[in-house]
């Protein structure tokens, strides 16, 4: 038999735990309502892969104003060899003249590798580069790894941060 006491007790936890629970899906509700649904995945697919492959053409076009427009104005970019440019002007002054010094054989080739969605405004890429036919190369390939973070600005995707390094066997 349950004393007035114990029957008080019992009480105030059901009561609590109630609380709780309607606290809990409202909590729910809210963020439902004021939180958008995350980036579809084919969505981030497509914006990784079209930066990618513009990547790549552009470069191979020697096009370094659409190579300049993936990247957001105020960019950064680590370079393979750990040089730190700040800015779309460094960014594209450095890519000129590395394309400058391959010759006009040389093509890049791009593969994206993946990339997921960190906000609805954020998506993180990693894509691999290779230089081929690059005579200074050991088989005539070299090859890079660059880990992208895309932001979402004017309704298009641009290059906010990259970083080169070297790719794993």
């Amino acid at each position: 038999m349950l004393t007035s006491k114990k029957k008080g007790n019992v009480m105030r936890h059901f009561l609590i735990a109630a609380a709780l629970a309607l606290f809990g899906s409202m909590l729910t509700a809210c963020e439902t309502l004021n939180s958008p649904a995350m980036l579809q995945r084919d969505t981030v697919m497509e914006a990784a892969r079209h930066t990618t492959e513009r990547y790549a053409s552009s470069w191979n076009a020697d096009d370094m104003a659409a190579f300049g427009a993936l990247y957001a104005a105020d960019a950064r970019h680590i370079t393979l060899g750990g040089e730190f440019l700040r800015g779309r002007p460094a960014i594209v002054a450095a890519h000129r003249a590395n394309r400058a010094r391959y010759g006009a054989n040389v093509r890049m080739v791009t593969r994206l590798e993946g990339a997921r969605a960190i906000t609805n405004d954020t998506i993180v890429a990693i894509m691999r580069l290779e230089y081929v036919n690059d005579p200074g190369a050991p088989n005539g390939i070299q090859t890079a790894r660059l880990t992208l973070t895309m932001a979402r600005r004017g309704g298009g995707w641009v290059i906010a941060q990259a970083q080169a390094s070297a790719p794993s066997s």
